[in-house]
């Protein structure tokens, strides 16, 4: 399959000569961050390369632009986790990056000017979800891909002279090398492509089976039983849960909601109103019986929806000069002593700074005399400042309380643990459409500049630190406020709750191969007993992983030495962890088992040790993946050779 240009030569224009001139960037991973460095390389080269002609070529299997998760086709059950005004793929000028901006619009934009005529229209199917996107709603994902491949278009048109953007369609195998520098991707199907640079834009990938997976798979296929191992759910064969079956669920985040989606209302069951405006189930005869459990055995946080009184934070209170103070002395900075007493005060400060001013009948003493106190108070002491600020509980912040609701939850049966389940699903639901509920949102704001600033210490950070606190504690602790499910998909678990179609187990215990009779058992750590099941899900995506992919190109090259995987240690206490994450430069490089940068291949995203943070950014914001997706860019472009040699027309 040929390259399929996206803008068209110029007139009297020879596609040999072309070829010759022209500097060639293979992106490999047509999806959003693929998509986004492209904007990026196409904003830079006027700058970074001017008067080189640049191609650049984005190949994938998938559409470029929606990629794999966002393509068309799939049910409009996908829903996106982020409201449609916080998601951009535009890095405008809040955007700190030494490339140009490029402003537009958010998805919520968007898709109010196509509604409006004053944008292309889209395909006629995603009229619906177009006309329901307002700024607060979950848009479809399909409705995202037809933005990613408008965005795409937009910027290929706006394409600096010289630059062009074309499309591969196929799947990358293997990355050589020639003597002479210039780097061959092999595909799946069709002739090879030559480029004078190659940046990987893998996003999420599969992964082997290992460990506890490949045993549930094994003692599956031992007993006729079916297993679903991590990954996306969109993709799964479903059609192998039986209706009627009893399903075991490890997990409780965005993969089990869509799962739930697509078991319920993807095979006929549909939602209805009671006399009292309650959510309730009506079952098609379908659906299998969910068993659910997961490490916190609750969901997420809803998605915050009560704008604060005094806006979201604009600065945290005590971390820059605690920032400050720590990268002006040497040596490695201890997260959990040094920085999590400054992250639970920051969050705390943002809470109650809201709380008093919105609800100042609930607090008993003056803000500005809370405030001293509180800036003077100890982790250990904020508990006893705010039980006298703050008399009622059920107003206070209490961060134990939401990482852990169920620790103390001790009930005689399964049917007692339902009800005390569904009661905390009602409570968060309350808590979510409760307006006086603003201070959460202020806790929202803070973690979101915390999830901007605390990075920037990574290189300070002990290994342990890094590994175990930022990279586990701290960044659990953001997905539980910041990542969590709509307001409707926790109402869509309650009404399954009362169908009897979803069994919650809380904190599981851990799934167990029972032999003799050939099932999979499960059962909490809040009631006694325990489920049996034929089929067992592990509703997540996977983590990164370069040791275990199941992605051709990634193990080709971690097999030759071409890639490696970060690994964090301390030669002095002996610690090592593997993060799984492909192990790059400051620039994008990829590193070598030999430690070495390669100077023509490049990768950025999640799963990379520049940990890009999402693909998608918040308007407004200065953005870790625009920053990292400039650099990058940037970096490509000064590397390429200004008098290219030949490369073959493809």
């Amino acid at each position: 399959m040929t390259a399929m240009p996206l803008t068209s030569d110029p007139p009297g224009s020879s596609a040999t000569s072309r070829a010759a001139a022209t500097a060639r960037v293979a992106v490999i991973g047509a999806g959003p961050t693929g998509v986004g460095v492209a904007e990026r390389l196409l904003a830079n080269a006027p700058l970074v390369a001017p008067g080189l002609p640049v191609e650049v070529v984005l190949v994938d299997p998938h559409p470029a632009g929606p990629g794999r998760v966002w393509r068309a086709g799939q049910s409009p059950l996908m829903r996106m986790n982020s409201f449609a005004k916080d998601v951009t793929l535009f890095p405008g000028a809040s955007v700190r990056c030494d490339g140009p901006p490029r402003p537009g619009p958010s998805l919520a934009s968007w898709a109010a000017d196509t509604a409006a005529g004053t944008l292309p229209p889209v395909d006629p199917r995603l009229g619906p979800d177009v006309r329901e996107t307002g700024p607060d709603s979950f848009a479809t994902r399909r409705l995202q891909g037809a933005y990613l491949s408008w965005f795409l278009r937009e910027v290929t048109r706006q394409a600096p002279p010289g630059v062009r953007v074309s499309v591969r369609g196929g799947r990358a195998v293997a990355l050589t090398g020639a003597p002479d520098g210039r780097q061959r991707v092999h595909l799946e199907d069709g002739p090879p492509l030559d480029a004078h640079a190659v940046v990987l834009a893998l996003g999420h990938l599969d992964a082997r089976p290992r460990g506890e997976e490949a045993a549930a798979a094994a003692f599956a296929a031992r007993h006729g039983l079916t297993y679903l191992p991590p990954g996306f759910v969109a993709d799964a064969d479903l059609s192998a849960v039986p209706p009627g079956a009893d399903v075991l669920v490890r997990g409780m985040g965005l993969a089990f909601f869509d799962l739930m989606a697509l078991l319920t209302q993807g095979r006929g069951g549909r939602y209805t109103r009671d006399g009292g405006g309650g959510l309730r189930y009506v079952p098609s005869g379908r659906e299998p019986r969910l068993l659910v459990g997961s490490r916190r055995g609750l969901p997420y946080r809803c998605k915050p929806t009560r704008a604060p009184v005094l806006g979201l934070p604009r600065e945290l209170r005590y971390f820059p000069r605690a920032a400050e103070r720590l990268l002006a002395h040497d040596g490695s900075v201890d997260f959990r002593h040094d920085l999590w007493p400054v992250v639970v005060k920051d969050l705390s400060h943002a809470y109650y700074r809201e709380l008093f001013a919105a609800r100042p009948q609930c607090t008993a003493m003056p803000w500005e005399e809370f405030e001293e106190r509180h800036a003077a108070a100890t982790l250990q002491e904020l508990d006893g400042l705010a039980g006298k600020a703050v008399p009622d509980p059920a107003h206070r912040f209490d961060l134990d309380d939401l990482r852990a609701p169920l620790r103390h939850a001790v009930l005689p049966s399964a049917e007692a643990f339902r009800a005390h389940f569904a009661g905390l699903l009602e409570r968060e639901l309350r808590r979510c459409a409760d307006p006086a509920r603003s201070a959460d949102t202020a806790v929202y704001g803070a973690l979101l500049l915390l999830f901007d600033r605390l990075p920037r210490l990574r290189g300070r950070l002990d290994p342990r630190s890094e590994a175990e606190e930022l990279d586990g504690t701290w960044l659990s602790l953001f997905n539980l406020v910041a990542s969590g499910p709509p307001a409707f998909r926790v109402e869509e678990l309650l009404a399954l709750c009362r169908a009897g179609v979803v069994r919650p187990l809380g904190p599981m215990t851990g799934v167990r191969f029972d032999e003799p009779a050939g099932l999979y058992r499960a059962g909490g750590a809040n009631f006694p007993g325990e489920y049996a099941a034929t089929v067992l899900v592990d509703a997540r995506v996977p983590g990164p992983t370069v040791t275990g992919t199941a992605d051709p190109l990634l193990a080709s090259l971690h097999a030759a030495g071409a890639v490696s995987e970060e690994v964090l240690s301390d030669p002095a206490t002996g610690y090592r962890a593997a993060t799984g994450r492909i192990a790059v430069d400051e620039r994008g490089r990829l590193l070598g088992a030999d430690g070495r940068a390669h100077p023509a291949r490049y990768a950025l995203g999640w799963n990379t040790s520049l940990r890009g943070a999402r693909a998608f950014a918040i308007p407004g914001t200065d953005a870790a993946t625009f920053r990292h997706g400039d650099r990058v860019a940037r970096a490509v472009l000064a590397g390429l050779p200004g008098r290219p040699p030949e490369l073959p027309p493809n």
